[in-house]
């Protein structure tokens, strides 16, 4: 008796997890950043964002509408248009990421982690800029060759690089940097 008390105890514990998880949870996202103090505040825009499926979410803009979606995978993620076409596919890997607008990660830009509180983005074997991070003025630099040094007040965070890509729009930085912030780049 005791036993099947358990068994049914258990199974009701592991559906309320499932429930939960499966729950479309709605998350205001404000994906503007810190912006570096020696340039002007580019305008940001503010989305929802919100799980539709266990690896897909939506963001959506102050009207309502479907704006991006990000579709989730074991080594990474897409960014995708509101009709799913991809827009940019991000692979990671322990001491990199990949960057690119292909499914077939063709000509990627890649963020090499050069060790804990530096990084590089890197085109074609290209340096195109570089991170580094002072922690005692809690204070990240981006170093690109023909432009003034940014500084930005914040944790360390790799993933800002991506704002020195020129081919992606600011509004798809700010989600990618979003996402690549929750999964710890």
């Amino acid at each position: 008796m005791k036993i099947k008390n358990l068994n049914t105890l258990a199974l009701n514990i592991i559906f309320i997890v499932l429930i939960t998880a499966c729950k479309q949870n709605t998350h205001t996202t404000n994906t503007s950043f810190d912006t570096p103090n020696t340039s002007t505040n580019s305008a940001s825009e503010t989305y929802t964002s919100k799980m539709t499926k266990a690896d897909k979410k939506k963001y959506y803009n102050t009207s309502g509408n479907v704006v991006f979606e990000i579709k989730y995978k074991s080594d990474g993620f897409k960014l995708r248009t509101a009709n799913s076409d991809l827009l940019w596919k991000i692979k990671l890997y322990e001491n990199k990421m990949k960057i690119s607008d292909n499914e077939e990660n063709l000509n990627p830009f890649e963020i090499k982690f050069t060790n804990t509180q530096t990084a590089k983005l890197v085109k074609n074997d290209v340096t195109l800029a570089r991170t580094s991070y002072n922690s005692d003025k809690n204070e990240q630099i981006i170093s690109a060759e023909n432009a003034s040094p940014e500084f930005y007040n914040q944790k360390y965070t790799p993933s800002l690089l991506v704002l020195k890509i020129p081919e992606m729009q600011d509004n798809e930085k700010q989600i990618l940097i979003k996402e690549l912030a929750l999964k710890g780049y």
